[in-house]
């Protein structure tokens, strides 16, 4: 597998963007009712109509969105004009917001964080989480690693920056370590599994299906964990202020946003077309595999903004700030806005 085609899809499982329910199972993707749900715009604020002419810049993780969108059908008819920008991860990803490139994107939990520590005017609009993770903790033979505990002296390998950090802050917070207590190896997720192949680190945190082949040769190779925070899930897609400032831009935002949680509801509900799409198509995996692992990760759900994010967000901030790469205390609160909570209820319904 090519490097960019392997880093596409790895994106795809990081941001959530396909992760689904498993075959022959219903998606859940009706939020929490009883969940409290604030809204900084009242729904009747919120419009419907796309004037002509009206663009939506859409900054997408190796056409992640345009996979999902596309697979599902709802691709088609946009009654205004979408114009996508590729990254590979969120840190450019959040240059170009920065630069006005962008209105919205897709991003994981620590992006989200960064930019609000860096003073940037984006807030999350949607977001997502599976019912399980599918991030690891992988330990390579020999290296009497079973548990997050044992990791300490051990070199661990992640992506600094990334969910995959997240992973590993929260994964030794609750062993009561923190990431002085481990040799940190600071890597492209796409080298991660050559690390783990050559022994150059004790253990480090991936994603399926790219341990597969590892995996596969190294028998003795242990998965540690799998990380259920739902920090570790949790996908969103963040708006600038200055395109939720505009109207036209907020219409087509709603619009695009129903188009995923629709797509999402499509492909739940057709698991063998995306098991042919995704795995077999992208990972050339045998059709039962990639029916596997939708089971285990299983249904997806869109979740209310703020509902209870806020308090997972605030606690992976805050070891984020304690390991030094946030100068100062943040409120995440700030992160979220929910107007379009009311929107996303309605495409689950439809």
């Amino acid at each position: 597998m090519s490097r960019s085609r392997s880093y596409a899809a790895l994106c795809l499982f990081l941001f959530g963007a396909v992760v689904l329910t498993a075959c022959g199972s219903k998606a859940s993707t009706t939020a929490d009712a009883a969940t409290s749900e604030q809204t900084s715009t009242p729904v009747t604020d919120v419009p419907r109509r796309v004037p002509p002419g009206t663009s939506l810049r859409v900054g997408d993780q190796l056409d992640a969105l345009k996979l999902v969108l596309g697979t599902a059908g709802q691709d088609k008819a946009f009654s205004y004009d979408v114009k996508y920008a590729s990254f590979v991860g969120g840190p450019p990803m959040l240059q170009a917001f920065k630069a006005g490139a962008i209105d919205i994107g897709t991003v994981a939990d620590t992006p989200l964080i960064f930019a609000q520590a860096a003073h940037q005017d984006v807030v999350a609009v949607a977001a997502w989480a599976p019912q399980h993770g599918s991030l690891e903790l992988i330990a390579t033979p020999g290296s009497h690693i079973s548990s997050w505990k044992d990791l300490k002296g051990k070199k661990l390998a992640y992506q600094q920056g990334t969910v995959l950090e997240a992973v590993a802050l929260q994964g030794l917070q609750h062993a009561g370590l923190t990431l002085h207590d481990v040799k940190s190896v600071n890597i492209p997720v796409t080298q991660i599994s050559a690390a783990l192949q050559s022994g150059s680190v004790d253990a480090a945190i991936l994603v399926p299906p790219l341990d597969t082949a590892y995996l596969a040769s190294h028998p003795d190779a242990k998965i540690v964990d799998r990380p259920e925070d739902i920090t570790d899930r949790v996908s969103f897609i963040i708006a600038s202020k200055k395109a939720l400032d505009n109207p036209a831009k907020v219409a087509a935002i709603r619009d695009y946003v129903q188009r995923l949680v629709r797509s999402h509801k499509w492909i739940a509900a057709h698991p063998q077309e995306w098991v042919q799409t995704f795995y077999v198509g992208q990972y050339h995996l045998p059709a039962a595999q990639g029916l596997a692992q939708l089971q285990r990760i299983g249904p997806t759900s869109f979740l209310p903004l703020p509902g209870d994010l806020v308090a997972p967000q605030q606690a992976l901030a805050d070891l984020y700030v304690d390991a030094g790469d946030i100068p100062k205390k943040l409120d995440v609160s700030s992160e979220f806005d929910g107007r379009l909570n009311a929107a996303v209820r309605e495409a689950q319904a439809g």
